[in-house]
Protein backbone atom coordinates (compact mmCIF):
# COMPACT_ATOMS: atom_id res chain seq x y z
CA UNK A 1 0.00 0.00 0.00
CA UNK A 2 1.45 3.84 -1.11
CA UNK A 3 2.10 6.25 1.81
CA UNK A 4 -0.92 7.96 0.34
CA UNK A 5 -3.32 5.38 1.30
CA UNK A 6 -2.24 5.23 4.64
CA UNK A 7 -2.82 8.55 5.16
CA UNK A 8 -5.86 8.39 4.14
CA UNK A 9 -7.05 5.39 5.85
CA UNK A 10 -5.60 7.30 8.95
CA UNK A 11 -7.71 10.60 8.37
CA UNK A 12 -10.95 8.60 7.81
CA UNK A 13 -10.71 6.72 11.02
CA UNK A 14 -10.24 9.56 13.41
CA UNK A 15 -13.45 11.20 11.10
CA UNK A 16 -15.14 8.21 11.89
CA UNK A 17 -14.04 8.67 15.86
CA UNK A 18 -15.22 12.03 15.68
CA UNK A 19 -18.58 11.30 14.67
CA UNK A 20 -19.32 8.45 16.75
CA UNK A 21 -18.09 11.20 19.70
CA UNK A 22 -20.16 13.23 18.52
CA UNK A 23 -23.38 11.08 17.97
CA UNK A 24 -22.99 9.80 21.72
CA UNK A 25 -22.26 13.75 22.72
CA UNK A 26 -25.76 14.49 20.93
CA UNK A 27 -27.55 11.58 22.53
CA UNK A 28 -26.34 11.97 26.22
CA UNK A 29 -28.02 15.58 25.91
CA UNK A 30 -31.21 14.54 24.25
CA UNK A 31 -31.57 12.32 26.77
CA UNK A 32 -30.94 15.12 29.41
CA UNK A 33 -33.06 17.50 27.51
CA UNK A 34 -36.59 14.36 27.42
CA UNK A 35 -35.20 13.18 31.14
CA UNK A 36 -34.78 16.12 33.18
CA UNK A 37 -36.02 14.54 36.47
CA UNK A 38 -32.20 12.50 36.32
CA UNK A 39 -30.62 15.35 36.04
CA UNK A 40 -28.66 16.56 39.17
CA UNK A 41 -30.02 20.02 39.36
CA UNK A 42 -34.06 18.90 38.77
CA UNK A 43 -33.12 16.94 41.89
CA UNK A 44 -31.43 19.81 43.89
CA UNK A 45 -34.19 22.23 42.85
CA UNK A 46 -36.86 19.83 43.59
CA UNK A 47 -35.59 18.94 47.20
CA UNK A 48 -35.41 22.55 48.08
CA UNK A 49 -39.05 23.23 46.86
CA UNK A 50 -39.98 20.02 49.26
CA UNK A 51 -37.78 21.75 51.86
CA UNK A 52 -39.66 25.29 51.48
CA UNK A 53 -43.26 23.15 51.72
CA UNK A 54 -42.44 21.25 54.25
CA UNK A 55 -40.75 24.44 56.34
CA UNK A 56 -43.76 26.69 55.23
CA UNK A 57 -46.54 23.58 56.97
CA UNK A 58 -44.32 23.13 60.01
CA UNK A 59 -44.05 26.41 60.41
CA UNK A 60 -48.07 27.65 60.28
CA UNK A 61 -48.43 24.56 62.58
CA UNK A 62 -46.12 26.52 64.92
CA UNK A 63 -47.57 29.94 64.74
CA UNK A 64 -51.13 28.40 65.32
CA UNK A 65 -50.01 26.61 68.42
CA UNK A 66 -48.15 29.57 69.73
CA UNK A 67 -51.40 31.30 69.23
CA UNK A 68 -53.13 29.38 71.04
CA UNK A 69 -50.59 29.43 74.33
CA UNK A 70 -50.62 32.90 74.31
CA UNK A 71 -54.43 33.19 73.68
CA UNK A 72 -54.43 31.56 77.24
CA UNK A 73 -52.16 34.04 78.56
CA UNK A 74 -53.96 37.28 77.63
CA UNK A 75 -55.32 38.94 80.75
CA UNK A 76 -53.48 38.31 83.28
CA UNK A 77 -50.61 41.39 83.09
CA UNK A 78 -50.94 44.60 81.47
CA UNK A 79 -47.45 44.39 80.17
CA UNK A 80 -47.44 40.68 78.89
CA UNK A 81 -50.99 41.84 77.24
CA UNK A 82 -49.25 44.22 75.27
CA UNK A 83 -46.24 42.18 74.56
CA UNK A 84 -48.86 39.19 73.03
CA UNK A 85 -50.29 42.35 70.92
CA UNK A 86 -47.30 43.62 69.48
CA UNK A 87 -46.33 40.15 68.61
CA UNK A 88 -49.65 39.12 66.71
CA UNK A 89 -49.62 41.81 64.73
CA UNK A 90 -45.98 42.08 63.54
CA UNK A 91 -45.91 38.31 62.54
CA UNK A 92 -49.41 38.10 61.59
CA UNK A 93 -48.38 40.58 58.48
CA UNK A 94 -45.51 38.34 57.66
CA UNK A 95 -48.42 35.25 58.20
CA UNK A 96 -50.67 36.69 55.90
CA UNK A 97 -47.88 37.41 53.21
CA UNK A 98 -46.65 33.55 53.55
CA UNK A 99 -50.08 32.30 53.16
CA UNK A 100 -50.48 34.16 50.02
CA UNK A 101 -47.61 32.58 48.57
CA UNK A 102 -48.01 29.46 50.31
CA UNK A 103 -52.32 29.37 48.03
CA UNK A 104 -50.30 30.12 45.04
CA UNK A 105 -51.18 26.49 42.61
CA UNK A 106 -47.95 27.51 40.92
CA UNK A 107 -44.83 29.16 42.41
CA UNK A 108 -41.94 30.18 40.60
CA UNK A 109 -38.28 30.14 42.09
CA UNK A 110 -38.65 33.90 43.30
CA UNK A 111 -41.65 32.90 45.15
CA UNK A 112 -40.33 29.56 46.43
CA UNK A 113 -37.28 32.25 47.76
CA UNK A 114 -39.82 34.74 49.20
CA UNK A 115 -41.46 32.45 51.33
CA UNK A 116 -38.37 30.71 52.57
CA UNK A 117 -37.41 34.18 53.93
CA UNK A 118 -40.61 34.66 55.55
CA UNK A 119 -40.18 31.21 56.82
CA UNK A 120 -36.67 32.22 57.99
CA UNK A 121 -38.00 35.79 59.55
CA UNK A 122 -40.94 34.32 61.11
CA UNK A 123 -38.99 31.39 63.11
CA UNK A 124 -36.94 33.87 63.88
CA UNK A 125 -39.35 36.16 65.45
CA UNK A 126 -41.55 33.57 66.77
CA UNK A 127 -38.29 32.75 69.06
CA UNK A 128 -37.73 36.21 70.20
CA UNK A 129 -41.19 36.98 71.53
CA UNK A 130 -41.40 33.62 72.86
CA UNK A 131 -38.17 34.30 74.68
CA UNK A 132 -39.45 37.57 75.80
CA UNK A 133 -42.58 36.49 76.87
CA UNK A 134 -41.33 33.41 78.64
CA UNK A 135 -38.74 36.06 80.60
CA UNK A 136 -41.32 37.95 81.52
CA UNK A 137 -43.23 35.74 82.91
CA UNK A 138 -39.93 34.67 84.98
CA UNK A 139 -39.80 38.08 86.35
CA UNK A 140 -43.96 38.43 87.00
CA UNK A 141 -43.47 35.22 88.95
CA UNK A 142 -40.65 36.09 90.66
CA UNK A 143 -42.00 39.37 91.52
CA UNK A 144 -45.60 37.86 92.45
CA UNK A 145 -43.31 35.33 94.96
CA UNK A 146 -42.46 38.40 96.21
CA UNK A 147 -45.36 39.98 96.29
CA UNK A 148 -46.79 37.35 98.36
CA UNK A 149 -43.89 36.88 100.54
CA UNK A 150 -45.01 40.83 100.97
CA UNK A 151 -48.29 39.94 101.52
CA UNK A 152 -47.92 36.90 103.67
CA UNK A 153 -45.54 39.42 106.47
CA UNK A 154 -48.06 41.65 106.04
CA UNK A 155 -50.92 39.93 106.97
CA UNK A 156 -48.95 38.24 109.71
CA UNK A 157 -47.70 41.71 111.14
CA UNK A 158 -51.43 42.60 110.68
CA UNK A 159 -52.49 39.82 112.57
CA UNK A 160 -49.50 40.40 115.41
CA UNK A 161 -50.81 44.22 115.40
CA UNK A 162 -54.22 42.69 115.93
CA UNK A 163 -53.52 40.45 118.70
CA UNK A 164 -51.54 42.59 120.77
CA UNK A 165 -54.53 45.19 120.23
CA UNK A 166 -56.75 42.86 121.72
CA UNK A 167 -54.04 42.08 124.55
CA UNK A 168 -53.66 45.17 125.41
CA UNK A 169 -57.65 45.68 125.42
CA UNK A 170 -57.93 42.34 127.27
CA UNK A 171 -54.81 43.80 130.07
CA UNK A 172 -56.84 47.22 129.75
CA UNK A 173 -60.07 45.56 130.60
CA UNK A 174 -58.82 43.68 133.11
CA UNK A 175 -57.18 46.31 134.49
CA UNK A 176 -60.58 48.59 134.66
CA UNK A 177 -62.00 45.69 135.58
CA UNK A 178 -59.69 45.75 138.74
CA UNK A 179 -60.41 49.24 139.80
CA UNK A 180 -63.92 48.16 140.36
CA UNK A 181 -65.03 47.69 144.13
CA UNK A 182 -66.85 44.97 145.99
CA UNK A 183 -69.94 45.11 147.76
CA UNK A 184 -69.93 42.54 150.37
CA UNK A 185 -72.14 41.92 152.81
CA UNK A 186 -74.80 44.21 150.82
CA UNK A 187 -78.35 44.58 152.19
CA UNK A 188 -81.29 47.17 151.50
CA UNK A 189 -84.21 47.36 154.02
CA UNK A 190 -87.08 50.06 154.79
CA UNK A 191 -86.04 51.86 158.30
CA UNK A 192 -87.64 53.68 160.58
CA UNK A 193 -86.01 56.81 162.71
CA UNK A 194 -87.10 57.11 166.24
CA UNK A 195 -86.87 60.18 168.32
CA UNK A 196 -83.44 59.25 169.47
CA UNK A 197 -81.95 59.17 166.18
CA UNK A 198 -82.08 55.22 166.41
CA UNK A 199 -83.00 53.52 163.21
CA UNK A 200 -85.08 50.27 163.07
CA UNK A 201 -85.36 47.82 160.33
CA UNK A 202 -88.84 47.63 159.13
CA UNK A 203 -90.85 46.22 156.46
CA UNK A 204 -93.93 47.60 156.09
CA UNK A 205 -94.33 50.12 154.09
CA UNK A 206 -96.66 52.30 155.62
CA UNK A 207 -94.54 52.65 158.34
CA UNK A 208 -91.12 52.80 157.04
CA UNK A 209 -88.95 56.35 156.35
CA UNK A 210 -87.23 55.53 153.69
CA UNK A 211 -84.94 52.42 152.25
CA UNK A 212 -81.54 51.98 153.15
CA UNK A 213 -78.53 50.58 151.07
CA UNK A 214 -75.67 49.24 152.78
CA UNK A 215 -72.32 47.36 151.75
CA UNK A 216 -68.62 47.11 152.16
CA UNK A 217 -66.54 48.32 149.95
CA UNK A 218 -63.22 45.73 150.51
CA UNK A 219 -60.07 46.55 149.91
CA UNK A 220 -58.79 47.55 146.45
CA UNK A 221 -55.24 48.77 145.51
CA UNK A 222 -55.36 49.18 141.57
CA UNK A 223 -57.88 51.94 142.12
CA UNK A 224 -56.28 55.28 142.65
CA UNK A 225 -56.91 56.70 145.79
CA UNK A 226 -59.54 59.60 145.81
CA UNK A 227 -63.10 60.25 144.95
CA UNK A 228 -65.53 57.29 143.59
CA UNK A 229 -68.73 57.93 142.33
CA UNK A 230 -71.11 55.04 142.83
CA UNK A 231 -74.93 54.70 141.49
CA UNK A 232 -77.80 53.16 143.67
CA UNK A 233 -80.95 51.79 141.50
CA UNK A 234 -83.70 51.06 143.13
CA UNK A 235 -86.49 48.99 141.28
CA UNK A 236 -89.99 48.76 142.41
CA UNK A 237 -92.41 45.41 142.34
CA UNK A 238 -93.48 46.28 138.37
CA UNK A 239 -90.13 46.23 137.53
CA UNK A 240 -89.55 50.32 137.00
CA UNK A 241 -86.75 52.66 138.47
CA UNK A 242 -87.48 54.54 141.44
CA UNK A 243 -86.57 57.91 140.35
CA UNK A 244 -87.21 61.96 141.30
CA UNK A 245 -84.66 63.87 139.49
CA UNK A 246 -84.95 66.85 141.90
CA UNK A 247 -83.40 64.68 144.11
CA UNK A 248 -80.44 63.72 141.83
CA UNK A 249 -81.77 60.54 140.12
CA UNK A 250 -80.46 60.62 136.18
CA UNK A 251 -78.90 58.29 133.48
CA UNK A 252 -76.14 56.16 133.24
CA UNK A 253 -75.17 54.25 130.22
CA UNK A 254 -73.78 50.59 131.14
CA UNK A 255 -70.83 48.41 130.04
CA UNK A 256 -73.34 47.10 126.95
CA UNK A 257 -73.91 50.44 126.17
CA UNK A 258 -77.27 50.75 126.86
CA UNK A 259 -78.62 53.74 128.84
CA UNK A 260 -80.37 53.16 132.55
CA UNK A 261 -82.11 55.21 135.08
CA UNK A 262 -80.45 55.50 138.60
CA UNK A 263 -82.16 56.63 141.95
CA UNK A 264 -79.00 58.01 143.14
CA UNK A 265 -75.51 58.49 143.23
CA UNK A 266 -73.18 59.17 146.12
CA UNK A 267 -69.81 60.19 146.40
CA UNK A 268 -67.12 58.39 148.32
CA UNK A 269 -63.53 59.27 149.72
CA UNK A 270 -61.96 56.19 148.92
CA UNK A 271 -58.22 55.38 150.74
CA UNK A 272 -58.07 51.80 148.79
CA UNK A 273 -58.99 50.05 152.00
CA UNK A 274 -62.42 48.61 152.72
CA UNK A 275 -65.12 51.23 153.83
CA UNK A 276 -68.59 50.83 154.67
CA UNK A 277 -71.35 52.97 152.50
CA UNK A 278 -75.20 53.78 153.14
CA UNK A 279 -77.27 55.29 150.49
CA UNK A 280 -80.94 56.80 151.70
CA UNK A 281 -84.23 56.73 149.83
CA UNK A 282 -87.42 58.39 151.11
CA UNK A 283 -89.41 59.20 147.51
CA UNK A 284 -92.20 57.24 145.71
CA UNK A 285 -92.54 54.51 147.68
CA UNK A 286 -96.38 53.18 147.86
CA UNK A 287 -96.37 49.78 146.13
CA UNK A 288 -95.78 46.26 147.87
CA UNK A 289 -94.25 44.03 146.68
CA UNK A 290 -90.20 42.61 146.21
CA UNK A 291 -87.75 45.68 145.24
CA UNK A 292 -84.32 45.26 143.64
CA UNK A 293 -81.64 47.48 145.08
CA UNK A 294 -78.51 47.51 142.33
CA UNK A 295 -74.76 49.55 143.06
CA UNK A 296 -72.93 50.30 139.63
CA UNK A 297 -69.26 51.71 139.12
CA UNK A 298 -68.22 52.87 135.95
CA UNK A 299 -70.83 51.32 133.80
CA UNK A 300 -70.48 48.11 135.82
CA UNK A 301 -72.95 46.43 138.01
CA UNK A 302 -70.74 45.75 141.27
CA UNK A 303 -73.61 44.24 143.42
CA UNK A 304 -77.25 43.95 143.91
CA UNK A 305 -79.76 42.16 146.65
CA UNK A 306 -83.68 41.96 146.87
CA UNK A 307 -86.30 42.86 149.18
CA UNK A 308 -89.88 42.94 150.25
CA UNK A 309 -92.01 45.57 151.29
CA UNK A 310 -95.52 44.61 152.06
Amino acid sequence: MSENQSTGNNVNKILIALCILLALSTAFFAYKAFNPQKSVEYITLKDQQVKTETDYQNTMKNLALTSEQLESMKGKNAELDALIKEREEKIGALTSQLSALGSKAKKSDADRAKMQALINELQKQNAEYINQINTLIEEKKILTDKNIKLETDLTAERETTKQLTSDKEYLTGKFELGKLLHTNNIKATGVKTKGSGKEIEINKINRLDKIKVCFETGDNKVIDAGNVTLYVRLIGPNGTTITQESMGSGVIKIEDGTDVQYTKSVELDYQNTSKKVCVYWSQNIYTEGKYTAEVYQSGYKIGSTTFVLN
